[in-house]
């Protein structure tokens, strides 16, 4: 069965690294690649449409519409960019609303929308760049997870039961496994080589749910 899938992005941000020959990129740049990958393969996209305007409708319309995208999928992957933060409440941005909602199990007359299976995909800044978010050292991948939106730092690292280890060249505890985090990071350019094995990895994560603590509301 087809997976469909819900993208959540800051539309204007161009705080990333442009594709191909484009003097100037936005995180929407990024969907549409992703959006040729989705009707290749076997996957539906239920986001939002480069031409669909919604500039004319209200709060409330727009969140309808959105969340009737949400409703009718099964994943959400959140496109995280350097710049998609305003400096309002998480509860008036919309990249913290769709993360709710795909979080939440929503009812509608005899049917249940289950909580959505989730990635978090880190895109590169305007240098190409990862750094404002996750950094490498030589035993482990350390990820800025307090830097994002609540939702998003609530449900990374999340597994109650932790498997972990003891390094012995810095003596930290280091989690091992990709099945720590409920809505699991990945940087733009791992993601790109193996879309289909990351999706079917949060699958089998939403698969097991009950083994993390979620963060539903904002």
């Amino acid at each position: 069965m087809a997976k469909k899938i819900f993208v959540s992005y800051k539309h204007n941000d161009q705080s990333v690294k442009p594709l191909k020959q484009y003097l100037t990129a936005t995180a929407r740049d990024y969907v549409d690649e992703l959006e040729k990958y989705f009707e290749e393969g076997d996957f539906i996209y239920k986001g939002e449409d480069v031409d669909n305007d919604l500039s004319n409708l209200t709060d409330g319309s727009i969140a309808q519409i959105l969340y009737d995208k949400i409703y009718d999928s099964s994943v959400t992957i959140v496109l995280v960019s350097k710049n998609m933060r305003d400096y309002k409440t998480e509860k008036d941005q919309w990249i913290p609303r769709e993360i709710s909602y795909s979080l939440t199990e929503n009812n509608r007359g005899e049917r249940i929308s289950a909580t959505n299976a989730m990635l978090a995909v880190v895109l590169p800044d305007e240098n190409g760049d990862y750094s404002y978010i996750v950094t490498h050292h030589p035993c482990v991948t350390r990820w800025n997870t307090a830097s994002l939106f609540n939702i998003l730092n609530q449900n990374m690292f999340n597994r109650k039961s932790k498997n972990t280890y003891q390094c012995t060249d810095c003596y930290g505890q280091h989690h091992t496994g990709k099945d720590h985090s409920y809505i699991h990071p990945v940087k733009w350019d791992d993601f790109i080589l193996d879309i289909d094995g990351y999706i079917n990895l949060a699958t089998e994560i939403q698969q097991n749910i009950d083994e993390y603590d979620i963060a539903k509301e904002l």
